[in-house]
């Protein structure tokens, strides 16, 4: 019997997601637990694994797609079996007749009922578009490499396939020309038209295309280096890319920058750190700062608040947002309630949700209900910069490199640790003399850091 795979509901907030890349084609085996496809949501990028075994029989919705929870994404059958195919939106599968249930069996006239085949002989998938143009242009498009969603071939895998091979004796009726000349034609952004070939039969060469080239005045023709790499904004990357420009777009951003002396800090984890071997721990200098900017918030309430339709939403729980650069992006997992927790609690959580980010393991729930964030570009030789709110919260600190510096202490020049602090704030929600306010009491936590042990 056919299976059918769902839109999962990731967290209760959830409404819809977005498809953002099918990790199988129709027609693939699969086996349960596999992943199939990636979900995007606002928070998180997901995959979503195979409910069992058997054989890819239909892909419903498109890459790109935004999908509603529960609507019907793919249909999964057993090996030889046939289900009707259905239409792309459907939220159910249509009812088997005894008669499609015997698939043992082929019948004895034509079906006139569309069916799924999971056998190897399905036929080629392509866009109307796409086939149009094969079509016209009498292209095999058994030929033509796929890069649709469930191997369904693209107008633009046409294009592409056009492009990167010699033109063959049943298209003479097109313009005859050679692959590196349409390229180079492209490029420039010339009509292929309007250049003479001065190859066989007429034909357009390269030489022809730069002699065009170097024939347009200046004045109306600059040629431009090519791009060698695009890189398609997709994925995780989107998403950070949506979420940075709303928030600069509806926060009245504002930034403060300091710089603390954090001798005592550094001596502090450095004597930590000494007993802690013994149990093969440590504690990094953000697992501090977790623990310094909850007990600050807590004097500070107003840059642990939100901005609502009602008003100020001051937040009952202090849960602080760190951030962890991945390859391809950013993500903000949360550690929760850590101003109540001690500092052995922070540093576990914070590893543990560092490596499940690195893995793409993090939940939806291990990303959402932050009140404040931090990251922390120290370990990059920045000192300081200007960080961006992760909305819908009100603040967030970015943490510089600590260096050794001359400075004036206790009337004497002497070579002390420095700590460079950028805040930035929404000053909506609070003004900036209560935000260097805030700024000035984690300042005093890092210049006196046996206080938060209190």
């Amino acid at each position: 019997m056919a299976v059918e795979l769902r839109m999962l509901q990731m967290d209760q907030t959830m409404t819809k997601g977005k498809i953002g890349k099918w990790l199988v084609q129709e027609g693939d085996t699969v086996t349960e637990g596999q992943p199939l496809l990636e979900i995007e949501t606002d928070k998180v990028v997901h995959e979503q694994e195979s409910p069992t075994d058997g054989i890819i029989a239909q892909i419903l919705p498109e890459e790109g797609s935004n999908v509603p929870v529960n609507a019907l994404l793919a249909i999964i059958a057993a090996p030889g079996e046939e289900v009707e195919r259905v239409e792309a939106g459907t939220m159910e599968l249509p009812q088997q007749t005894e008669e499609s249930k015997q698939t043992t069996k082929k019948p004895s006239t034509p079906s006139k009922t569309k069916t799924i085949s999971t056998s190897p002989s399905s036929p080629i998938k392509a866009s109307p578009t796409a086939k149009e143009l094969a079509d016209k242009l009498s292209i095999d498009l058994t030929q033509v490499k796929a890069s649709g969603p469930g191997g369904r071939i693209l107008e633009s895998d046409v294009h592409r396939y056009i492009e990167t091979r010699e033109p063959t004796t049943s298209e003479s009726t097109r313009l005859k020309a050679s692959p590196l000349a349409r390229r180079l034609a492209k490029e420039f952004g010339l009509d292929l038209t309007s250049i003479a070939g001065s190859g066989p039969d007429g034909r357009i060469v390269r030489d022809d295309v730069m002699q065009t080239v170097d024939e347009i005045p200046d004045q109306v023709f600059q040629q431009t280096p090519a791009a060698s790499e695009v890189i398609e904004l997709s994925g995780i990357r989107k998403i950070i890319a949506e979420r940075m420009t709303m928030s600069l777009q509806t926060n009245a951003s504002v930034t403060l920058h300091t710089e603390v002396d954090a001798t005592n800090f550094v001596e502090l984890r450095n004597l930590f750190n000494e007993e802690l071997q013994k149990r093969e721990e440590s504690l990094t200098y953000t697992d501090l700062l977790v623990k310094i900017v909850a007990n600050s918030l807590g004097e500070h309430p107003r840059l642990n608040a939100t901005l609502t339709d009602a008003g100020i939403q001051l937040q009952a729980d202090i849960n602080i947002g760190v951030a962890v650069a991945l390859d391809d992006g950013l993500v903000v997992p949360v550690v929760r309630n850590a101003d109540k927790i001690g500092l052995s609690d922070i540093s576990e959580q914070i590893k543990a949700l560092a490596e499940k980010a690195r893995n793409n393991q993090l939940t939806p729930g291990e990303l959402q209900g932050g009140t404040f964030t931090i990251t922390n570009l120290g370990n990059y030789g920045i000192d300081a910069f200007t960080p961006i709110i992760n909305p819908p919260e009100s603040g967030i600190l970015g943490i510089g490199r600590i260096i050794k510096k001359p400075i004036a202490h206790n009337d004497e020049i002497v070579i002390r640790h420095m700590l460079a602090l950028s805040l930035t704030f929404d000053h909506r929600v609070v003004d900036g003399a209560p935000a260097a306010q805030f700024l000035q009491t984690v300042s005093q936590y890092i210049q006196n850091p046996y206080l938060m042990l209190l």
